[in-house]
């Protein structure tokens, strides 16, 4: 998932695009040169420069969304797989941190934090967080092997911080691949040693896992991988305690980062009552905190009281969609963090099936990934929408009719409940955490 703004002001002229070039030039661009000019010629005498033929440190970044933590565990997996001996870092926003605290393959994980200082524009205030996080986590520190996973248009400094990190050898993908990082992100090869090709059009998993590639190994496997702990499945066994077994459990993901991405409520309520109608369903709302109220709504709608999970710790909400015989949701982190439960999913995106296969939006790039699954997107763009959608509102997406996703749905639920015991809550009823199958860290999906 990208920072769809800006891959919307590459379309749209004027003083909005002006204003998000000046940003990144500012922001970005100029503080990524500076730290390669910084590197070259006057950081030598005091930096360490030694290469090590097999690794022991590896510190990879991850600054971007959800979504794209999860799509990248296989790297992780495979790069320990390839040094099994090394230990491996990884930098994370902070609120995405316990998705890895369980992960084997990850031995430190180093939290992101975000400086919070409201007079300052966000870029800036990025800006001043990823050079703090340099001086008081990674200025002392030395690794063999940094790695930037991100092959599209990097504007969470995740290329800077790499540069600035005292490291042998830097990986990463060329700055030709997508126009916004072609303009956005002019001359950042220059700081990787190892340039990853743009190459065709794949999956975000299968250009993360270029880079181990790139580095000389070979992939054993694609999956996802998410490590749930048993307090994490104590607390959806905990929550879900009073099925009814001939109910199946469908979770509905409302959440999206752009309103654009969002499906119409009146549009999942309405295909939740022809889910219950053919199937007998018991819905189970899934949303971060901040999307509370539009699950409030949307559980009036519905012909069966919801259970809402709304700022539920990530690890746990998976556990939850582990026992879902559905997912039904917008393109977010949540469908991702389904898939990799190998929950059947169904994603309903704003992607124009005939729109650019290598946007930012495409589900080439960002389908679920899991054994059971489908898009439901728009046959062709709304309006000028041609490549992509370029609407900040829900403008393409509402070409996705109830029929369809109904329809796929039904593809994928089956025609009677497992026979395993499953569990639900009382109707009409939140998600708590009891004290003895609390997770850790309270965090909400995002």
């Amino acid at each position: 998932m990208q920072y769809d703004w800006t891959h919307c002001a590459l379309g749209h002229p004027g003083d909005r695009r002006g204003v998000i070039m000046m940003a990144m030039l500012c922001f970005v661009m100029i503080p990524t040169w500076l730290a390669m000019v910084r590197r070259k010629y006057l950081a030598g005498a005091t930096r360490t420069s030694r290469r090590a033929e097999v690794p022991r440190d590896i510190i990879v970044f991850c600054l971007d969304q959800l979504g794209d933590l999860v799509l990248t565990t296989p790297l992780f997996r495979e790069l320990k797989r390839l040094y099994p001996s090394a230990r491996c870092a990884v930098v994370v926003p902070s609120e995405y941190k316990t998705i890895l605290a369980t992960n084997r393959h990850v031995d430190d994980i180093l939290p992101f934090q975000l400086v919070k200082a409201r007079w300052l524009p966000a870029r800036a205030q990025r800006l001043a967080s990823a050079l703090w996080f340099y001086r008081t986590v990674l200025w002392r520190r030395y690794f063999d092997l940094a790695i930037v996973p991100r092959w599209d248009l990097d504007e969470s400094l995740a290329t800077l911080l790499c540069e600035l990190t005292n490291a042998g050898t830097r990986v990463g993908h060329s700055a030709q691949a997508s126009a916004a990082k072609q303009r956005f992100n002019r001359g950042f090869d220059a700081a990787f040693d190892v340039l990853v090709p743009s190459g065709p059009v794949q999956h975000e998993v299968d250009r993360n896992l270029a880079i181990v590639e790139a580095l000389g190994g070979t992939v054993g496997s694609r999956q996802l991988e998410i490590c749930l702990t048993e307090n994490d499945r104590k607390f959806a066994s905990e929550l879900l305690k009073h099925h009814d077994r001939h109910r199946l459990l469908v979770a509905v993901g409302i959440g999206g980062r752009a309103a654009s991405r969002k499906w119409p409520l009146q549009r999942y309520a309405e295909c939740i009552a022809r889910l219950h109608h053919e199937r007998i369903v018991q819905p189970v709302i899934v949303c971060s905190a901040a999307e509370d109220a539009e699950a409030s709504a949307l559980s009036v709608m519905l012909p069966v009281p919801p259970y809402i999970l709304s700022g539920v710790p990530l690890r746990a909400v998976g556990a939850v969609l582990e026992q879902c015989d559905l997912f039904v949701g917008n393109d977010s982190g949540t469908a991702h963090l389904a898939a990799a439960m190998e929950c059947p999913t169904v994603v309903v995106s704003r992607h124009p099936a005939n729109g650019d296969r290598n946007h930012a939006n495409s589900p080439a790039r960002f389908g679920p990934r899991c054994a059971v699954s489908r898009v439901v997107q728009p046959v062709t763009g709304a309006g000028g929408c041609v490549a992509s959608c370029r609407s900040a509102e829900p403008h393409c997406i509402l070409r996705v009719t109830v029929d369809r996703v109904v329809a796929a749905a039904l593809e994928m639920l089956p025609r009677e409940v497992p026979a395993k015991f499953r569990t639900i809550v009382p109707l009409n009823s939140r998600a708590t955490l009891p004290a003895e199958a609390r997770p850790d860290g309270a965090l909400g999906p995002a």
